[in-house]
């Protein structure tokens, strides 16, 4: 059908009132870019190529049809440089950076993709994606269509009509924004679509090199088109126009009348293809299995093949991509699709429940919250229980506490957070009665599925289960409103028992699971309820002292400045530092509003001359302590009066524990303020807080796992580490050993844990970057078996894809899939460090089991209250002191067996703070 015939068919479908149909053409470089940047973690296809782009880019896909039901779909891409803007405007995007090796790897997967998905791709030699959008969107409207341009980039809408509207990517590419004509003008302040070409004439576009007028930004912009109606007007009238932006406008007006044609979207790229053909969906179902497994999308593939009218065929084994068996093999198939049937009740469930608790059969479980919670009215919360695919039970009230009590007791209990789950028995509110003790809880039959996808891909930044789900398991997930969330969360949790469960066995991290994670999860919840008595009268002393500091530290900065500013704003103290007081910028970048960084690296850097910016650090400080501790923890307090944190086993990379609400780990350990914070931590009357803490063990590990004989020596005779590191670096015997060389050596030993390179020690030291190699270089050679060691270590993470821990804890470096030199060489400190922070971590895990374990043989009344990095901290009544010191103590140091002794230091007192 030729253009004209469609335009014509359109404008019969117009006068008949007839639907019209819906096109929606996607901006394929705009929505590949942002997908890139959106999903950092590095992900790869079986065969090593970067997927992390395609796999936003699909997932924006999957959501536009279901969100819109275009009739067709079209994918515009930019193909070869911008030619006609190049030649008016040479530097047009020209300070634009190369594009990232792993993104343009992607580019030809996309359109290989789009093509199994029956999805045209237009391009053209010197043509961008956008006036390809251009002209699809006028020759569209014109043929009678309604069409979607989906983008990132805000020069569309100068698109927008009544049939076409602009959907823009707001957050990565998972929030949109519709832009109307409309929405476009209030957006604006009075800027209509067609004006937005004039609109960039004005205040131009940095991201394109687009020059614009010197001094006009959006709002003067807005403000002059509205008052005179165009650029043309605006122009006419610059006389008019007073002060500096005056003189700007009259001095540019070639600058902006070129940025208009610039930015002005063309409609006329001879493009050939036909609305007509573009029909969505109409792909084969195999074929996008086939495709999309291939790269590891499981999840993704359900969903598409879902788009297209049918479920999606589950693969038998041997029809696998060859290269993704070693990880798929075995894993039992989910279903074609989730299905969520409809819900036994009342007595039927009850019945249901017992049977599968019988039956040893795994328990899916989630919980939807009363809306009323919290008041009068709450009924308390509804559990969803799945126990087959096709039982489902729903237990609400009082039947959802004992149907809960139930299968923690007695079944097998999997979710997303099996902790959070266990609260509804047992609250962390210790005032708050509680129907079953975290103690009885058999780790044997709890089944975290966020934790055992963390075991899998530690660096995830989401465990959800619908999100893995969507990853795992290759089954179509019911639309967000087509059954209650918590109902498809208990389902999908049930099926991603077996498939993680083998990818564990897969990996070889079954065992982490199964004796390290699982086994801490009650001990955590236990600790949670205990919590830590706080002294609100404390806390409010502190914050009064310390707002009085504030206060003077503001007047000292203010008179030393000679001007009173919002010390709070970034750009007032900017002002401050570098137009009034003219301190130097070399090397540094203003920010998007114009002005120079004043972040804490910034600020530290400066402070090493500058007394101001040394004050502004110390008042900054003082300030973070007193709103996010002194001010904040108050209402935190629960109805035992104590502040309950909670611990987060799927946050930190390393495997080391995190804490947040509050997030005590970030209390600064060494400072006086950190100090005075810790105070106001107390124990009840007739209690010490004991605070046990692992001596250097990352370094002990260092020793053990490199077999230095140096190294596993300087430990061994006992005697100050750091300074007989500084003995061996700096050649000195180990009693000249000055308080500056063992605080370099202290440096070095630490850095080399962390894979610190040269510049990274330079920094911290402040010294240069050549005196810092010199330092490194002379510890190796100190240390020979630690330099074999370390390198060893990168080969054998090059070699495998990970770095292990003695526990078998494996963190999967992806970087090195990767082209770009930085993520290789972070891969490959990450590969150096994790076998020492990783077996940290997992040793604290496995001491802080034990300790439980022992406390509640030895009938001990003393309870774990707190896990600070390598410290373990207890409330202890003063009559157990010595035993639950000695139980402490010997249970940590008995964890390991290394070359070198393990150390737990004990100590105790009447607060945190007394106890350090």
């Amino acid at each position: 059908m030729s253009e004209s015939e469609e335009i014509t068919m359109g404008a019969q479908a117009a006068e008949e009132g007839t639907a019209r149909r819906t096109i929606a053409v996607i901006d394929g470089n705009s929505l590949m870019h942002r997908a890139y940047h959106a999903i950092m973690q590095p992900m790869t296809a079986p065969d090593g190529r970067s997927t992390n782009a395609l796999f936003g880019f699909f997932n924006m896909f999957i959501k536009m049809v279901e969100t819109f039901h275009p009739d067709g779909i079209i994918c515009a891409f930019d193909k070869g440089k911008p030619k006609v803007r190049m030649e008016k405007l040479p530097q047009y995007k020209a300070q634009r950076p190369p594009m990232d090796d792993a993104l343009h790897e992607q580019f030809p997967m996309v359109k290989d993709l789009l093509h199994v998905l029956d999805v045209p791709v237009c391009e053209l030699e010197g043509w961008e994606g956008d006036d390809i959008l251009g002209t699809l969107a006028r020759r569209g409207e014109a043929a009678g269509y309604e069409m979607l341009l989906f983008t990132g980039d805000r020069d569309m809408y100068q698109l927008a009509t009544e049939h076409v509207k602009i959907v823009s990517t707001k957050k990565g590419v998972s929030e949109v924004q519709i832009m109307t004509p409309e929405s476009v003008d209030d957006l604006y302040h009075g800027i209509t679509p067609d004006l937005v070409p004039d609109f960039y004439g004005l205040k131009g576009d940095t991201s394109d090199n687009i020059p614009g007028v010197p001094g006009i930004g959006p709002k003067k912009a807005a403000a002059l088109i509205v008052k005179y109606g165009n650029l043309d007007e605006v122009i006419a009238h610059a006389d008019e126009v007073k002060g500096k932006m005056g003189e700007n406008l009259r001095a540019h007006v070639d600058d902006a009348l070129l940025s208009r044609e610039i930015a002005t979207i063309r409609t006329d790229a001879p493009i050939d293809i036909e609305l007509s053909d573009a029909k969505f969906p109409t792909f084969d179902p195999a074929e996008v299995t086939k495709a999309f497994s291939a790269l590891g999308f499981t999840g993704l593939t359900g969903r598409l093949t879902r788009l297209g009218g049918s479920a999606p065929r589950v693969m038998a084994a041997g029809e696998r991509n060859a290269a993704a068996d070693s990880v798929t093999a075995a894993v039992p198939a989910a279903p074609a699709v989730i299905a969520v049937p409809k819900p036994f009740e009342a007595d039927a469930a009850a019945a249901a429940l017992k049977d599968a608790v019988r039956a040893g059969t795994w328990l899916g479980c989630a919980v939807e919250e009363d809306p009323s919670a919290g008041t009068l009215f709450s009924q308390g919360f509804t559990l969803w229980v799945s126990v087959a695919d096709d039982v489902l039970l729903r237990f609400a009230g009082d039947a959802a506490n004992a149907a809960l009590r139930l299968a923690f007791a007695e079944g097998h209990v999997a979710a997303g957070d099996v902790k959070a789950l266990f609260h509804r028995l047992s609250p962390v509110d210790s005032s708050l009665p509680e129907t079953m003790a975290a103690g009885s809880v058999v780790p044997d039959r709890i089944f975290d599925v966020g934790v055992a996808a963390y075991l899998l891909e530690s660096d995830r930044s989401s465990f959800e289960v619908r999100g893995l789900a969507e990853q795992f398991l290759s089954s179509a997930l019911p639309e967000e409103d087509a059954a209650p969330a918590a109902a498809v969360e208990a389902v999908a949790s049930r099926l991603l028992v077996p498939v993680l469960a083998q990818r564990l066995a897969n990996d070889g991290s079954a065992d982490v699971m199964d004796k390290i994670e699982m086994p801490l999860l009650p001990v955590l919840a236990q600790m949670e309820r205990v919590g830590l008595s706080v002294d609100p009268a404390i806390l409010a002393r502190q914050s009064a002292e310390l707002g009085v500091e504030i206060d003077q530290m503001a007047s000292d900065i203010h008179a030393m400045a000679g001007e009173d500013f919002n010390i709070d704003s970034p750009q007032q103290l900017s002002h401050i530092l570098f137009d009034v007081r003219k301190l130097p910028t070399f090397g540094m970048k203003r920010t998007k509003r114009g002005f120079y960084s004043t972040n804490a690296k910034v600020l530290a850097d400066l402070a090493q001359t500058d007394e101001l910016v040394a004050k502004v650090l110390e008042y900054r400080e003082r300030a973070k302590i007193k709103s996010t501790y002194l001010d904040a923890l108050p209402a935190l307090i629960r109805g035992d009066h104590r502040i309950h944190t909670t611990f987060n086993q799927t946050v930190a990379a390393t495997g080391r524990l995190s804490s947040s609400d509050p997030n005590l780990q970030n209390i600064p350990t060494r400072s006086e303020l950190g100090h005075r914070v810790r105070t106001a931590f107390t124990v009840p009357e007739g209690s010490v807080f004991l605070a046990c803490d692992y001596s250097q063990i990352e370094l002990r590990l260092l020793a053990h796992l490199s077999g230095d004989e140096h190294l596993i020596a300087a430990f061994n005779e006992g005697a100050d580490f750091h300074a007989a590191t500084a003995a061996r670096v700096f050649g000195v015997p180990v009693e000249e050993v000055t308080p500056q060389l063992r605080s370099r050596a202290k440096a070095v030993n630490f850095g080399i844990v962390y894979g610190q390179q040269a510049y990274g020690l330079a920094t911290s030291l402040k010294i240069p970057r050549a005196e810092a190699q010199q330092m490194i270089d002379r510890y190796f050679e100190a240390y020979p078996g630690v330099r074999a060691y370390l390198d060893q270590s990168v080969a054998f993470a090059h070699e495998h894809g990970f770095a292990i821990t003695m526990y078998g804890r494996k963190r999967h470096i992806r970087e090195f899939q990767q082209r770009n030199k930085q993520l290789v060489a972070f891969g490959e400190r990450t590969a150096m460090n994790h076998p020492m922070q990783g077996t940290a971590a997992d040793i604290i895990k496995i001491a802080m089991v034990r300790v439980e374990k022992r406390l509640a043989e030895e009938g001990l009344k003393s309870k774990l209250v707190l896990q600070i990095h390598d410290e373990l901290d207890l409330e202890v009544p003063v009559d157990e002191i010595d035993a639950a010191s000695t139980l402490v103590k010997e249970t940590m140091e008995g964890v390991a067996q290394l070359k070198v002794p393990l150390i737990a230091e004990v100590s105790s007192g009447a607060t945190w703070a007394d106890a350090k």
